[in-house]
């Protein structure tokens, strides 16, 4: 009976590390000591040490679990990429950065043009496919240190940290013009992407609602400038 104790507290140890070193230093003291339990001597230690080590998984699995539904609610469901929420924890932590080490960059504010027309005309799937074109592509034109977020329907954002205004700039209109080449097929239909894009530098001293509102605005005045370009053109 002792000697079962003793193989299963070898065997529940190992659940754990810290555990199975705990178990071992105490089997080792116990034999150097001379020191003799019984079988419910040796019972007892199995049973608090695999309830320590039972506790142990627990705690991970749900620290884990936690992690999970925490980036649940900073990713967008549709796409993969983050949320409004993701947009704005990223945006913390770039503005922090600039702070810190005196850096620079560029929002950048996607918004799909006749978004609503196309869901009208072709039904939400097209519409669905077409956001998701379009995550996938700003996703492969940015580095790895840079974020791009879906905050709404149809409208995307692009945090390019590291860089001057002016490179931003340069960068950003090189993405609105891949997304304006896009185009996705549906149902035998081929679907072009047209997109107003809204630039705003930042530094480490500039406000994240001030940032986001101006790049926001500046989206909207070059909507208004293209659909005035197009109805010339009509």
């Amino acid at each position: 009976m002792i000697e079962q104790s003793k193989e299963k507290l070898s065997e529940r140890a190992e659940i754990n590390p810290y555990i199975s070193t705990l178990a071992g230093k105490l089997m080792k003291n116990a034999a150097n000591a001379n020191v003799k339990f019984d079988s419910d001597g040796w019972q007892l230690i199995t049973e608090v040490l695999s309830y320590a080590a039972t506790a142990e998984q627990r705690m991970a699995e749900q620290e884990s679990r936690i992690n999970y539904l925490e980036q649940l609610s900073v990713t967008d469901e549709l796409t993969g990429i983050p949320n409004r929420r993701g947009l704005r924890a990223a945006l913390g932590r770039a503005l922090s950065s600039a702070a810190r080490h005196s850096e620079s960059g560029v929002l950048g504010f996607i918004d799909l043009d006749g978004f609503k027309a196309i869901n009208d005309e072709y039904g939400h799937s097209a519409g669905d496919l077409l956001l998701r074109r379009v995550a996938k592509l700003l996703t492969k034109l940015i580095r790895p240190v840079d974020i791009v977020a879906r905050i709404s329907g149809d409208e995307f954002a692009i945090i390019l940290t590291r860089c001057s205004e002016d490179q931003g700039r340069k960068r950003l209109r090189a993405i609105q013009r891949a997304v304006n080449e896009l185009t996705i097929e549906f149902a035998d239909t081929k679907i072009p992407a047209k997109c107003s894009l809204g630039i705003q530098p930042f530094n480490g001293a500039t406000d994240p609602a001030e940032l986001i509102e101006a790049a926001d605005m500046a989206m909207y005045n070059d909507k208004q400038t293209r659909r005035g370009k197009h109805l010339r053109t009509a």
